[in-house]
């Protein structure tokens, strides 16, 4: 359970700023509101069972990633959204349809072959630009090469696509969202070639 706490703090802190988490959450509320969404997603993947949570040794840089699905699920997990949905509503309130179907949207993007999905990385502001990002996705990444998966992610910052390119990942699509108010991009990171 400590683990899974001190996950969503180093995130909220993370993205404090992130223009798509500003969107999600205006207001006077929003830091509270970015913490509970944290909070909720790292439980949440935790739950679902498939999902590695990662921390460094610091404890200042956390991720969140999503293990390779081999099969399609062709019915949706309604027992999921509903829970969702009662989660987010209280925190959008008469957004909650314009949300959802961005969410939605957003899930559209994600590619059917296996792969593995970087749900959320961050580093604690005072730490970023340290490589401390890069060293814990590292060994993902690799695992991905060795044994031939691809990697996908959405960016909630524009900012953050060149460290994203530095780690082989490159954008394969542009996402507008909610008529223009907020954008996410789609980035698909190929296996490398492993040396011997």
């Amino acid at each position: 359970m400590e683990k899974l706490n001190q996950v969503s703090i180093i995130l909220a802190s993370a993205f404090a700023g992130d223009p798509f988490m500003e969107w999600l959450f205006p207001g006077e509320e929003h830091q509270n509101n970015v913490q509970r969404w944290w909070d909720y997603i790292a439980q949440a993947s935790l739950e679902k069972g498939n999902s590695q949570l990662e921390i460094d040794e610091e404890r200042t840089t956390a991720s969140i990633w999503e293990k390779p699905k081999f099969e399609i699920k062709k019915n949706s997990d309604d027992e999921g959204l509903d829970a969702f949905v009662n989660f987010i509503e209280p925190l959008v309130g008469e957004r909650l349809p314009t949300v959802l179907q961005a969410l939605y949207e957003v899930s559209l993007e994600h590619p059917d072959e296996p792969h593995w999905y970087l749900q959320a990385v961050g580093t604690l502001p005072n730490m970023q630009g340290k490589g401390k990002g890069a060293a814990l996705l590292g060994p993902v990444l690799d695992t991905c090469d060795a044994v031939g998966l691809g990697a996908y992610l959405e960016s909630s910052n524009p900012r953050n696509v060149p460290f994203y390119y530095r780690l082989g990942f490159e954008i394969s699509k542009e996402l507008i969202l909610a008529d223009g108010q907020a954008q996410l991009t789609c980035m698909w990171r190929r296996p490398r070639p492993v040396e011997c």
